[in-house]
Parts: C-alpha cells; sequence; structure tokens
C-alpha cells in the first residue's frame, strides 16, 4: 500500500514538474538569452535523465510480460541519444551540419522507430500485415504531403543558395520524420496486446507527435527566412515532448502497481481514421495550386478528393460487411465464437470495475442429431434458426447469444447483481421450449441441457476457464437428466 502510495504520488510530482517547465518557457523565452538556455537546457537534460532511468527501471519489472520488458531495453537508445545530444549542443552550439549534435538528432529518429515497434506484434497472416501495413503507409505519405509542404518544398526551393551541410538536414529530417510517422501508424493501428503497456506506449506515441510538431515548426520557420534562434512555441513543443517521453516508462511502471482490468480491450473494427490524413495534402494542394491557376486545376483537385472519398467509403462498407461475416454465424444471425472471445473480456474488465457478476450459460441441443437423421438436415438448420430465435428472445439486448457450433450455443450475461439472475434467464429458456418449433411440415418440442458458470469481481477468471467451468454444469445437467429417464 505505501509502494503505491509513493508511485501516485510520484506520477503526481512528475506531472507538476513537466507542466512547470513547459508553462514557464514563454516568460524565460524575456529574461535573456543566458538564463533561457540554461533552464531549458537543464530541462531537456533532466527529462532524458529521468527517462533512461526509467526505462531500465521498468525494462527489469518482473510482472511485465517479456515482449514488454524487451520494448523498454528497445527503447533505451532513444533515451540515451537525447541525453547526449542536449549536452553535445551545450558543448557545440551552432556547429553546422555534420556536427555530433546535429548528426545525433538524425539518429533519433530510426532508434525511436525500433523502440516503439518493438511493443507491437504483427498479425500472424500475411494478408492482415499487408493490410497494417498499407494502412500505416496512408499515415505516413499523407503526413509526409504536410512535410513537403512546409518543410521539404522551401528548402529545394532555396537549394541553389544552400550549401549541402545545410540542404542535407532539411531533407533528411523530415524523410526520417515520415518514417517515425509509419511507425506511429503501425502502433496506433496494431497497439499491444498486453493492456498495462497501453497508456505507456499511448504516452511514447503523443511525445513523438509532439516533438515533430516542434522540428516541423523551427523548420518552416528556417526555411522561410526566420531567426534560428527557436521561437518559446517550438521550445515547448520540444520540452513537453521530452517530458511526455520521459513519463511514458514511469507510467509502464506505475501501471504494475495498478493493474488494468482483466482483457480490457477496445474495437477491433476496421480503422477509417488512417484515411483523414490525406486531407490536408488535398487542402494543401488546393491551396497551392489555386494561387496561380484557380480553374481548372481547383476541379480536378476537389473531384480527386470527392473519388477519393468515395473510394474510402466502399472500403469502409466492405470492411464492415466482411468484419461483420467474420463474427456472426451465417445460419442463425447470432453472434460466433470469434465475437464472443472479443466481448467477453470487455464484459469481465467492466464487470470488475462495477464489481457486478459476469454469467455465462453453456446449452446443447438434446436430441438435435436424431432430428437430422430423420428429417434432413434441411430440416436441422430450420430447427436450428428457431432456437437461436428461442434464445435471443429470452435475454436482455445488452447480453451476447452465441453459437458455439453444430447444436452448442452458449449465452453471456453482463450486469448480474446476484446469481439468481442468471438462473432467472435459465427459467425463461425452459419455459420458451415448452413451445414447439416449427420444422417444415412437422413441429419439434426443443430440448436442451444448460450450464452455468460465473465470473466475480474480485476473481481473475480467463475465459477458456469461464467456458470450461460452464461446460462441465452443462454436462452434469445432461447425465443428470439421462439418470432420471
Amino acid at each position: 500500500m505505501v509502494r503505491r502510495w509513493w508511485g501516485t504520488a510520484g506520477l503526481l510530482a512528475l506531472v507538476v514538474l513537466g507542466a512547470t517547465a513547459v508553462i514557464a518557457i514563454p516568460a524565460l523565452s524575456r529574461a535573456g538569452t543566458s538564463t533561457y538556455m540554461t533552464v531549458v537546457g537543464g530541462s531537456e537534460m533532466l527529462f532524458s535523465a529521468f527517462g533512461l532511468i526509467f526505462a531500465a527501471w521498468a525494462s527489469r519489472l518482473p510482472d511485465l510480460p517479456p515482449r514488454i520488458r524487451r520494448a523498454w531495453r528497445w527503447m533505451l537508445p532513444t533515451y540515451g541519444l537525447w541525453l547526449v545530444d542536449v549536452l553535445l549542443y551545450g558543448m557545440f552550439p551552432g556547429q553546422p551540419f555534420p556536427s555530433l549534435p546535429e548528426v545525433g538528432q538524425l539518429l533519433i529518429a530510426p532508434v525511436t522507430l525500433a523502440g516503439i515497434l518493438a511493443f507491437t506484434r504483427l498479425p500472424a497472416a500475411r494478408t492482415e500485415r499487408i493490410k497494417l501495413w498499407l494502412d500505416a503507409g496512408v499515415v505516413a505519405v499523407g503526413s509526409g504531403m504536410v512535410l513537403w509542404f512546409l518543410v521539404v518544398s522551401p528548402a529545394l526551393a532555396g537549394a541553389a543558395d544552400a550549401t549541402w551541410r545545410e540542404l542535407t538536414p532539411s531533407i533528411a529530417r523530415p524523410l526520417l520524420d515520415a518514417a517515425l510517422l509509419f511507425g506511429v501508424g503501425v502502433v496506433l493501428l496494431q497497439g499491444t496486446e498486453v493492456a498495462a503497456a497501453r497508456l505507456p506506449l499511448t504516452t511514447v506515441v503523443a511525445a513523438i507527435i509532439l516533438i515533430l510538431a516542434g522540428d516541423m515548426r523551427r523548420a518552416y520557420v528556417v526555411n522561410h527566412g526566420g531567426s534560428l534562434w527557436p521561437s518559446p512555441d517550438q521550445t515547448m513543443f520540444w520540452v513537453g515532448g521530452l517530458f511526455m517521453l520521459m513519463l511514458a516508462p514511469y507510467l509502464q511502471v506505475w501501471r504494475s502497481r495498478h493493474p488494468a482490468s482483466p482483457g480490457a480491450a477496445g474495437s477491433t473494427g476496421p480503422p477509417r481514421w488512417p484515411y483523414l490524413t490525406a486531407i490536408p495534402g488535398y487542402v494543401l494542394l488546393m491551396i497551392t495550386v489555386g494561387r496561380e491557376h484557380p480553374y481548372p486545376a481547383s476541379g480536378l483537385i476537389a473531384g480527386a478528393f470527392m473519388v477519393s472519398t468515395l473510394v474510402f467509403g466502399r472500403q469502409m462498407v466492405a470492411a464492415r460487411e466482411n468484419r461483420r461475416m467474420a463474427v456472426t454465424d451465417q445460419l442463425t444471425g447470432l453472434a460466433n465464437r470469434v465475437q464472443m472471445y472479443e466481448a467477453l473480456p470487455r464484459t469481465l474488465a467492466r464487470a470488475h470495475r462495477n464489481h457486478t457478476l459476469v454469467a455465462v450459460l453453456v446449452i446443447d441441443m438434446n436430441g438435435f442429431k436424431q432430428i437430422n437423421d430423420e428429417f434432413g438436415h434441411r430440416a436441422g438448420d430450420q430447427l436450428l434458426i428457431g432456437f437461436a430465435r428461442l434464445l435471443r428472445g429470452c435475454v436482455l439486448g445488452s447480453d451476447l447469444v452465441v453459437r458455439l457450433g453444430g447444436d452448442e450455443f452458449a449465452v453471456v450475461l453482463s450486469n448480474l447483481t446476484e446469481p439468481d439472475h442468471a438462473q432467472a434467464v435459465v427459467q425463461r429458456i425452459r419455459a420458451a421450449m415448452a413451445e414447439p418449433i416449427t420444422v417444415g411440415a412437422t413441429v419439434v418440442q426443443p430440448s436442451a441441457s444448460i450450464g452455468v458458470a460465473f465470473a466475480h469481481p474480485d476473481t481473475d477468471v480467463s475465459i477458456d476457464e469461464l467456458l470450461h467451468r460452464a461446460d462441465v454444469a452443462m454436462y452434469d445437467v445432461k447425465k443428470r437428466a439421462k439418470v432420471t429417464d
């Protein structure tokens, strides 16, 4: 308990420290060059050093899976490079490329890319990997269009008057930033399978975006003839990004002492946001071309954007349909086993937070084989469809009815306050089975054995264990019914 309190107190202290450093930058910029550089450089060194210590700490946490510990080890060079680079900039200020500080700055992007990709596990299926690369590529290209407009294009426009020392970092840095944004796209799309690492990884991504925003702002100002001296807003991006980068591994340590709800997971539907990154590129294209040739170029660009939007809409419709077919039983329209394995972790996590029960009913139809043998598979299908309709009518809309396969079904009941509520659902199903189901030219009296298992909010139970308990209970009921007969 004391360790948890100190962890939370340390988190609050770090947040206050970072907020103070960022907010103080505009005031310090008016206090004089020496004071400004001392405070800004000191803050960046402090955040880099703390980040290195916290990342090393996170990489040795015994409670973390080996993959996440290994990912934090991959992040150690990022913190080390930042620390060394800040020191070098203090020792060799204003040195042209290829000075050690400038080369070190270029190395940070690929090293950080390797670090963040270590948190994710790529899909096993080749098709899914290709889809992931394509979606992340859309993010990189869409962001790269903005980098081209704001940074690369002005640098190339002034290339005749620039030396290779000036031109090389002006072009290399945006290209490396685009590669890093590709990695950010992969991380945001794929995420990490370990709940405790999601918040720290999201914080790393936020840090990268802030730092890249500072880089882009500075490059834009310099390439348009502005001052080489970083403005307060540029510095706020950099200091804020380094602070977030330092905070991420501490959050990992803090999360290890405040475990996430078991199995918490987000939606697995098709991602839409990657394609939105193309919008700024079209807008900038319209602005650039429209200045000199508003007709017909602006109309063609608007048409190209509309075509892209329609193609995107068509792709989303197809993706939703593919998604629906992947998680739905095609015969009965119920959820299938895949959807149940995706929904149950969220249901368990919600029950854990709300201190409620989750019940799983495993239902096996009695005498289904005889119906199939006597009346044929078509009649068997009609019986399954009718029984699925019966189950749906016995539960609430928030409950999940699943066809596990063959004549076996499951029902997931959530937000239960007492075990008796699940037993009430069992009774409703048994009462509903008193009504026969029409199968072709005849009627069939449905019958099923029902097993129930509970997940309590104060216990950590896996999905497979919960289903196994319900399955054992169902076979228990079936055996007792045979003995009684």
